[in-house]
C-alpha cells in the first residue's frame, strides 16, 4: 500500500507541511511529486525518516531566482552535503538525475 498524503497521521502531515511550505510549496503536491513511491509504501515513520535526511534543493538557486523558489519543477530532494557544496550555483541536469537515483538507492537501502 502506498500512503497518500491525506492518509498520513497529523504529526507527519505537520512535519511535511513545515518542510514544504518553508519553500512556498504545496505540501500535498510536493509529497506526491518528490517522495519516491518505495518510501511512501513503507508508511509514515519511514516517510519522515527519509525526509529528515534530505534537503529540498533548487535547480535555480533561490538567491538568484527568487521568483522560482516555490515552483515544484525547480526543486528536488538531495543529500544536505551535496546541496551545501553546490551553494548558489545552478544544479546541472546530471546533478538532479544523480540526486533522484540516490534517493531511490537510499530508499531501497533503508526500507527495501
Amino acid at each position: 500500500m502506498t500512503w497518500h498524503y491525506d492518509d498520513l497521521p497529523p504529526e507527519e502531515q505537520t512535519y511535511l507541511d513545515q518542510r514544504f511550505t518553508a519553500h512556498g510549496l504545496d505540501p500535498e503536491l510536493a509529497y506526491d511529486y518528490l517522495i519516491p513511491d518505495v518510501v511512501k509504501a513503507q508508511g509514515p515513520d519511514a516517510i519522515e525518516a527519509f525526509m529528515r535526511q534530505k534537503d529540498i534543493s533548487h535547480i535555480y538557486p533561490q538567491s538568484d531566482y527568487p521568483e522560482l523558489a516555490d515552483q515544484l519543477n525547480n526543486v528536488f530532494l538531495e543529500d544536505p552535503d551535496l546541496n551545501a557544496a553546490r551553494g548558489d550555483r545552478l544544479a546541472t541536469p546530471d546533478e538532479v538525475w544523480a540526486a533522484h537515483q540516490d534517493n531511490l538507492a537510499d530508499a531501497w537501502e533503508l526500507f527495501g
